[in-house]
């Protein structure tokens, strides 16, 4: 068993050796990829636009999740890779060509020697040395910086490093803020924490990134509280990019929020509060409770598990794979959930809600001012049905018993059982089957 998961392993790495190369192109190159990994494209410099920030200081990228390495459409817009076509249908085909080969017999050496390969391939994409760690399925790509702890370095022309590295092997929570700034939170398996900060910009001296923010850091034996700020009256933020990297125990409770910035986060399995005053959320495998916050960004989430509040001032909300207490809130996006099971609240002032759900426990509550609602359910749910809107339709397959109105739908569903209520103002509402 162990020999044929190792074997998955390197097939996977080897096949996307070449789509990290174009995930770490089209992040350099283009902007709406950057933005996708988090480096801050929102900062501007006053005189002169700031330094183009290169790849982030971390990112997980999910090798089961074939999404979270790229959009194959943007690849595309990449003038300087051969064979784009026969790329993407490799990728495309992933599976059958796992198993494929998935029966040969590799050894861990083999591993190791293509994992030291795909180091080299990043270094001659961006010209900097990166540790690569491939756990669970998952690739994990951070740059190595030789710079002192504690101390603003420019590792190459305009781009600035300070890093902190701690051990506590009793941390119990930590809470962390930035003034501006994207900000990634990645958990790890360790007792071990190290913040990252990068700055880019038209600056020549790490003096003036030292004299223009104040770090301030408090660790006792179960909390650690760090604060990022401008100092008073420095205009450092209309000088510079800033992006801080967080890798922290998993397990460990986290509040985290940038006051203009995205934010993204991923294998985290404790309390996890983040937040952002306008920019995107993204998450990613995160179990226990989870409570994200954005005034006016999108938020997107995969595999996120627990007791989970989600909320935009105006963005869409787009979740796949969830589960447990589930609560979200748009003030005029529209709301996607693919996948989900557990309980469900998700309500939108004027857009669509689009969900699919595998199983349900408690209640489904779906409502929207102006807006469509499209609800995907299992056969054989069991419930009670309270449904209004414009019009309203029930696929013929299910076992419905009740009464239905051109706008408006009410009875059971397999004699009845948890309820779902949908409410919409001005809107259609269609309930189908996913079996």
């Amino acid at each position: 068993m162990i020999k044929r998961n190792i074997s998955w392993e390197i097939v996977l790495a080897g096949v996307t050796f070449i789509g990290i190369a174009i995930y770490l192109l089209s992040n350099i190159s283009s902007p709406d990829a950057s933005s996708k990994t988090s480096v801050s494209q929102s900062e501007r410099n006053i005189r002169s636009a700031p330094t183009s920030p290169s790849m982030p200081s971390s990112i997980v990228i999910d090798l089961q999740n074939l999404e979270s390495l790229k959009n194959l459409e943007e690849l595309r817009n990449i003038d300087n890779l051969e064979n784009l076509k026969q790329l993407e249908f490799e990728i495309k085909n992933l599976d059958k060509f796992i198993q494929q080969h998935a029966q040969k017999d590799f050894h861990k050496e083999s591993l190791e020697v293509e994992l030291q390969q795909l180091e080299q391939e990043l270094q001659k994409i961006n010209q900097n040395d990166f540790n690569v760690k491939l756990q669970d399925q998952k690739l994990y790509i951070n740059r190595k910086y030789d710079v002192e702890e504690s101390q603003w370095t420019e590792v190459s022309s305009g781009v600035f490093v300070y890093q902190y590295s701690f051990t506590v092997d009793d941390l119990e929570s930590m809470d962390f803020s930035v003034d501006f700034g994207n900000l990634n939170v990645i958990g790890n398996g360790s007792s071990s924490s190290k913040i990252t900060l990068r700055a880019t910009g038209d600056i020549d001296d790490p003096a003036v990134i030292a004299q223009g923010l104040n770090i301030q850091k408090n660790i006792n034996t179960t909390n650690a509280k760090f604060e990022v700020n401008s100092a008073n009256g420095n205009s450092i933020s209309e000088k510079i990019n800033l992006e801080a990297t967080l890798s922290v125990p998993k397990n460990i409770a986290l509040l985290a929020k940038t006051a203009g910035g995205h934010v993204t986060a991923s294998q985290l399995k404790n309390s996890q509060q983040l937040s952002t005053s306008g920019g995107h959320i993204t998450l990613s495998d995160i179990e226990g409770t989870t409570n994200a916050k954005t005034g006016g960004g999108h938020i997107t989430a995969n595999r996120v598990f627990g007791d989970i509040k989600m909320s935009t001032g105006g963005g869409h909300i787009k979740m796949q794979d969830t589960g447990g207490n589930l609560e979200v809130k748009t003030g005029g996006g529209h709301i996607n959930i693919q996948n989900g099971e557990g309980s469900i609240s998700a309500k939108t002032s004027g857009g669509n809600i689009s969900s699919t759900i595998t199983s349900a426990q408690d209640q489904l509550r779906f409502s929207t001012s102006a807006g469509n609602v499209s609800l995907s359910l299992p056969m054989d749910i069991a419930a009670d049905l309270d449904i209004s809107g414009t019009s309203a339709s029930l696929d013929d397959g299910f076992n419905f018993n009740g009464t239905k109105n051109q706008g408006s739908i009410t009875g059971t569903l397999n004699g009845g059982g948890l309820p779902i209520v949908i409410n919409c103002g001005y809107g259609n509402v269609n309930i189908s089957t996913n079996d």
